[in-house]
């Protein structure tokens, strides 16, 4: 018995309606009929009723789910206690700011992790305090912030800075200029990167220095939905140049705006620091 068909018989089960459980399981009503029906030849008895009103579960199939829930339950922990052993095999572990991602070589750094097995493979993006203090917790042997950390015993290396910019949509007031500063904002609608991202705080901190509370009408989780907001006129944008001018939008310099510089860190006593600076030079 394929415990894998497990989870089809219990979403036939909870829907009590074969389409429905169907489009849940991104399979066909015909493939999922058959698949159930092959269970129950598998048990020797129906697991269900078929009704006008949809699938009825049989004794037999009501003690079927317990049990397969059961099954599937020790299964999936058994699988995760597996991966726990290989995860802690693995040595060296990386980690990523929001935002950081975007601007490495991708294709580099999924190769480099490819290559070497004690690398555990993760792409997953966290606040940049929070690379930081794993980096400097040993929790993880290289990270990628935003601006450069001062911290004892930890080494830092500039991967790329990007100039901060004003996106702005054409027909807007600042449309054409050339730079502008942060009071010409005040008052302005602004799509803003959320708190997850050092930009964010960057730019309420420049705001609130410059006598004025900004006024975020949005906050987003990354730099396109940002762009297609101001395209939209939904307000204008203060984000990494990351996209292109085009007809519709454009990106105009600020005034003393500081760089969003990518840095790549590593304690300097971890006993990975070569494979540390292979990925960053890699990258």
């Amino acid at each position: 018995m394929n415990t894998r068909n497990f989870k089809c018989f219990q979403t036939v089960y909870e829907e009590r309606n074969l389409q429905a459980a169907a489009s849940k399981l991104f399979l066909s009503p015909q493939g999922l009929s058959k698949l159930i029906k092959s269970l129950e030849e598998e048990c020797g008895t129906p697991l269900f009723t078929r009704t006008k009103d949809g699938f009825v579960p049989t004794e037999t199939g009501k003690v079927f789910y317990e049990k397969s829930k059961i099954i599937t339950k020790d299964l999936n922990e058994l699988i995760s206690a597996i991966e726990a052993v290989s995860d802690r095999e693995k040595r060296f572990r990386m980690g990523f700011a929001a935002g950081t991602i975007r601007v490495i070589d991708i294709p580099a750094a999924n190769s480099f992790m490819k290559s070497h097995p004690e690398i555990v493979a993760s792409w997953d993006e966290q606040e940049n305090s929070t690379i930081l203090q794993k980096v400097l917790n040993d929790e993880i042997n290289c990270g990628l912030v935003v601006g450069k950390p001062e911290a004892t015993g930890l080494v830092s290396k500039l991967i790329k800075s990007i100039e901060i910019v004003l996106y702005v949509y054409k027909g807007h007031r600042l449309w054409g200029e050339k730079e502008v500063s942060i009071k010409d904002i005040k008052h302005e609608p602004l799509v803003s990167m959320s708190e997850k991202y050092r930009i964010y705080h960057d730019v309420v901190n420049s705001c609130h220095m410059n006598g004025f509370h900004p006024e975020i009408i949005a906050k987003v989780g990354d730099g396109v939905t940002l762009h297609s907001l101001v395209k939209n006129r939904i307000g204008i944008g203060i984000v990494p140049r990351f996209f292109a001018d085009d007809d519709e939008i454009q990106a105009v310099s600020i005034v003393d705006a500081y760089k969003w510089d990518v840095y790549g860190i590593y304690r300097e006593n971890s006993p990975d620091v070569q494979l540390a600076k292979k990925f960053l030079q890699e990258i």
